[in-house]
């Protein structure tokens, strides 16, 4: 196994300065998404095989290390940096064979001058100078890294379709693919943390930051030859079989927050009828939403991801409401919080129904009720903008 490793880094150092020889094969890898939430949208490499000069990598620019000083903090606050890494392609194949993933093959037609600068940019982005960049996942991921190589490589001879997947948002194409991967919770939590930007139309370049997005541009592209214009793709074929996946649970967050507006709903009907001013679910209710709040005004003002800003969910998730929610009755500052609160949630809520054009999940309409049958209670009460006698 050593001798294998070690045979391998020399082959590889040795690739560093090689020329490709006629039978130099260069293709784009699309791997289906995987269970794991960071696979939900799949992956893409760029695969360069040459059995002349006994090459076969796969090139990937989605590697991150674990073992990063403060790699938890980085990520979370948008300044993890990401590396272009490269592996033996069956080895590499054989891993997401093994995860039950598609491995798509699309053969380019390249002449043997633009094969030569892919390999030769690659190699080059493998240098430890070269080989970290600041990963955004929307502008500068895995998939756009490699229509990058492709449109230096090739210059103005590779000609793009841009009608195609030109009109969708970067939110509409998140919902699209982890909605299809059976990723509702995780959909759910993305689409309330990004702010407006992610609301902009991709364009057909933007819009290949979905690994498939990049597989069919390429299906469409066109690439300028001695012999006219001719299809980009040569080939394509699927590299192995998966296994049908499990269909996902119906326990959906438009599901599990319907229940609970109508918990909440019965709850506080009783509590009407028992003439009741128990503030115990308002506490829970409004310590969640507040904290809720605090996190996405974090990853607003405290994080480098550029798509968490502008984030309209602070209509109703917002930080005013903890922790005042412990000095109801008792603050008056408390109670005009809550009234601002109110003011908000009653914008939000308008927004959600007549202007949202998709901007909030459809869980969040509950969510919007919910809070506001409490806030009703609470006014009812003589909690909100007023001391408790």
């Amino acid at each position: 196994m050593k001798l294998f490793r070690l045979l391998l880094i020399l082959v590889s150092f040795q690739a560093f300065s090689q020329t490709l020889s006629p039978q130099a094969r260069v293709s784009l890898l699309t791997i289906s998404p995987g269970d794991e939430l960071y696979s939900t949208f799949g992956h893409s490499a760029i695969r360069v095989s040459d059995p002349a000069q006994f090459i076969d990598f796969n090139y990937n620019y989605g590697t991150f290390d674990f073992d990063a000083p403060g790699f938890y903090v980085k990520f979370l606050r948008g300044y993890l940096n990401y590396i272009i890494s490269y592996n033996n392609s069956y080895a590499e194949m054989e891993y997401w064979n093994r995860s039950n993933r598609l491995i798509t093959e699309q053969v380019l037609n390249l002449s043997p001058h633009q094969k030569q600068r892919v390999f030769d940019y690659l190699q080059n982005n493998l240098r430890p100078e070269n080989r970290t960049y600041r990963y955004k996942f929307f502008t500068d991921n895995c998939s756009t890294r490699l229509r990058d190589v492709l449109q230096v490589a090739c210059g103005d001879s590779l000609v793009f379709d841009h009608k195609l997947n030109a009109d969708s948002t970067f939110r509409q194409w998140i919902d699209k693919y982890a909605h299809n991967n059976g990723q509702e919770w995780a959909d759910f939590g993305m689409d309330l943390a990004i702010g407006t930007g992610s609301d902009q139309k991709t364009g057909w370049s933007d819009a290949m930051f979905i690994p498939d997005n990049l597989m069919k541009a390429l299906d469409a592209a066109r690439i300028r030859t001695p012999n006219g214009l001719e299809k980009l793709v040569l080939q394509k074929y699927d590299l192995n079989q998966i296994q049908p996946k499990e269909k996902k649970g119906w326990f959906t967050p438009s599901v599990f927050f319907m229940f609970l507006m109508f918990a909440v709903g019965g709850y506080t009907s009783y509590q009407y009828s028992r003439k009741s001013r128990s503030m115990t679910l308002d506490k829970v209710l409004f310590t969640i939403t507040g904290l809720a709040g605090w996190v996405l005004l974090l990853l607003w003002f405290g994080t480098d991801h550029g798509v968490t800003r502008n984030n309209l969910n602070l209509f109703w998730s917002s930080p005013l409401v903890f922790p005042a929610v412990f000095y109801l009755g008792k603050k008056k500052w408390a109670g005009w919080l809550f009234l601002v609160f109110t003011v908000l949630l009653v914008a939000g809520w308008l927004f959600v129904l007549l202007a949202s054009e998709g901007k909030f999940p459809p869980a969040v309409l509950f969510i919007i009720i919910t809070l506001f049958m409490r806030v009703v209670f609470l006014f009812k009460n003589k909690y909100i903008g007023f001391t408790r006698n």
